[in-house]
């Protein structure tokens, strides 16, 4: 699987069989460019302006934002039900983490996670091979939580995302105490990724 960032909390997802997925397209207000990239298929957590602009997506991509099971040629999703906040969506509503399995590999994209996660939630995501995490707190859980989330989770590899950098002035938290508490590397914004690679704990990818 190729994994590449287009910042935030999109990332597309190529595998072999040349299916791809983008994960949470943004708009043009957020600060980086926009994913214009072809897509079979996009994964969209909620429905803000952040994740959601499904329209910047080449290729007439199908959209996914349930919870439950769906498959595109092959690749299956799972999308578990979450919220955006720690008062059950009261604050800023409902949020699908989705886990991607596909070429021997399973990927967790937890949207923006606001709380930490419950039994069934926990579950879904755990011992997955990569773990997509947002870090920025204030719309998200916080880097500290996120470090509990990935001590509970177990993942072979955490890559941060939904922090602030100097494409993105969003009130929310850089990278900087991620680094700090995991020992994160700094790594290219685009991965090869098959079940024998053998990547850092914890990642920060470069926007590039």
């Amino acid at each position: 699987m190729k994994l590449k960032w287009y910042g935030h909390s999109c990332f597309g997802m190529t595998f072999e069989n040349g299916t791809t997925l983008i994960t949470d397209p943004f708009d043009d207000t957020v600060g980086y460019p926009l994913c214009t990239a072809r897509a079979d298929a996009v994964l969209s957590s909620h429905d803000h302006f952040d994740h959601n602009h499904i329209q910047s997506v080449s290729g007439n991509p199908k959209l996914i934002n349930t919870p439950g099971a769906h498959e595109i040629n092959g690749v299956r999703i799972t999308g578990t039900h979450s919220f955006h906040d720690p008062e059950q969506g009261k604050l800023r509503g409902e949020n699908v983490i989705f886990v991607v399995e596909a070429d021997g590999l399973r990927i967790a994209h937890l949207g923006d996670l606001g709380h930490m996660p419950n039994e069934e939630q926990l579950k879904a995501i755990s011992d997955v091979d990569v773990m997509l995490i947002p870090i920025g707190g204030t719309f998200t859980i916080t880097t500290p939580q996120a470090v509990e989330v990935i001590a509970q989770a177990k993942p072979r590899t955490a890559i941060a995302m939904h922090f602030k950098n100097d494409r993105c002035g969003f009130p929310i938290t850089d990278a900087s105490e991620f680094i700090s508490l995991t020992g994160a590397v700094e790594m290219p914004g685009e991965l090869e990724i098959a079940p024998e690679t053998r990547l850092p704990a914890a990642v920060v990818m470069k926007y590039e």
